[in-house]
């Protein structure tokens, strides 16, 4: 049986953990597999598995060093990945892509794939961007990115139902062309049980449909209301919405005492400390149609989520997440009564409803059973 090539550019936050995951789920399966992406960080758990083969492009510079640098490295990751994604074309005609490469990059390897014969499995995270890249006016090509890159996919997965829709409805991929495996369970230590320390937390990239400033609104309003809450904000700018990130952290300087930011890339070990803190994630999320990897952090750790059904967080909360929902359509009001009703709700009962959904993910969203579906779509 050929090996079938896992390629992604991704090597560290969520999307590098669920590419290893996927790797490892297919190796558990029974699959051969020859994985192409830059070494993970902090670890890079593939390493060890007898039936993987890896290929591992050099890292692009995220922080420091100089723009020519950086570029160089970005451009050499490239060519190193793309090169090897081509070249594994002699080895094997499966091939599942997750995060490929900026379009003007990624399209002409993908065609060539699909001309010679191979069959293209396409995990699509995002069906729709959370922000686009280009202006409005330039939006147009950034679309046609989109659907060349979904025109070259044999299959296209979605990580939830949600998923479904944007991809018919924007970019007129047809229906039976769609396949929904859900997104698996990340390997993270439990965090214990609640702590009752009247924290909450919003994490991840801060993005507007993340709705980040309105979470902090709404924490600024429940302390009003005689709840002792606060909450941190930990994660990176959007590099695509870099003003999001004032608009937060002007909101935060009106309320020293409740609100927290930490922003930049948060390491695992301070995921893990930040989720050990707080008793709940806070997750207003709107024009969502993906699944929230954060949600399945939080959910893996053990701790409920204050969250609206948005994408696939309302799939997870069907599956055991422990959470309070969001009324929706989500404004100020329905925030702030949600935390009020977490809290009004005992820790112990929380802790027990947390411990649950983390033995119910764990069990609907095990990376072997991932893999073998996605093994299957190659039969």
């Amino acid at each position: 049986m050929k090996p079938i090539v896992v390629y992604t550019r991704a090597w560290r936050s969520g999307v590098g953990l669920y590419a290893q995951g996927l790797v490892e789920g297919l190796a558990a399966a029974g699959s051969e597999v020859l994985f192409i992406a830059p070494a993970g960080y902090p670890e890079d758990r593939t390493a060890r598995l007898g039936n993987v083969r890896r290929i591992r492009p050099v890292r692009e510079l995220i922080d420091g060093g100089s723009r020519p640098r950086r570029a160089f490295l970005s451009l050499a990751r490239v060519a190193g990945g793309l090169g090897a994604l081509l070249a594994a074309r002699f080895a094997s005609n499966r091939f599942i892509v997750s995060i490929p490469d900026p379009f003007v990059f990624a399209i002409w390897p993908l065609m060539l794939l699909r001309l010679t014969g191979a069959k293209v499995v396409f995990v699509c995270h995002d069906p729709e961007p959370h922000s686009w890249s280009l202006p409005a006016r330039w939006r147009w090509l950034e679309r046609t990115g989109y659907r060349l890159v979904y025109g070259c996919a044999s299959v296209i997965v979605v990580l939830s139902e949600a998923g479904r829709a944007p991809l018919v409805r924007s970019f007129d991929v047809p229906t039976d062309k769609i396949v929904v495996t859900p997104h698996g369970a990340f390997d993270v230590p439990a965090a214990g049980p609640a702590p009752g320390s009247n924290l909450l937390l919003a994490f991840g990239t801060i993005r507007r449909n993340k709705q980040v400033a309105l979470a902090m609104e709404a924490v600024i309003a429940a302390r009003s209301a005689g709840c002792p809450v606060r909450m941190i904000v930990a994660g990176g700018r959007d590099p695509n919405d870099p003003t999001y990130l004032d608009e937060c952290q002007a909101i935060a300087a009106r309320c020293p005492d409740g609100l927290i930011m930490e922003t930049g890339f948060i390491a695992d070990e301070r995921v893990d400390e930040l989720l050990a803190a707080c008793d709940a994630l806070l997750m207003p999320y709107t024009d969502f149609n993906s699944q929230s990897g954060v949600a399945v952090i939080a959910g893996m750790a053990g701790r409920p989520v204050i969250a609206a059904p948005a994408g696939g967080i309302a799939d997870l909360i069907a599956a055991g997440l422990a959470a309070v929902e969001i009324p929706t359509p989500v404004d100020l009001d329905g925030v702030t009564r949600s935390i009020l009703a977490f809290y009004a709700t005992p820790k112990a009962e929380w802790s027990d409803r947390a411990a649950r959904g983390r033995v119910l993910l764990g069990q609907a969203l095990a990376w072997p059973q991932i893999g073998r579906q996605l093994a299957e779509l190659f039969d």
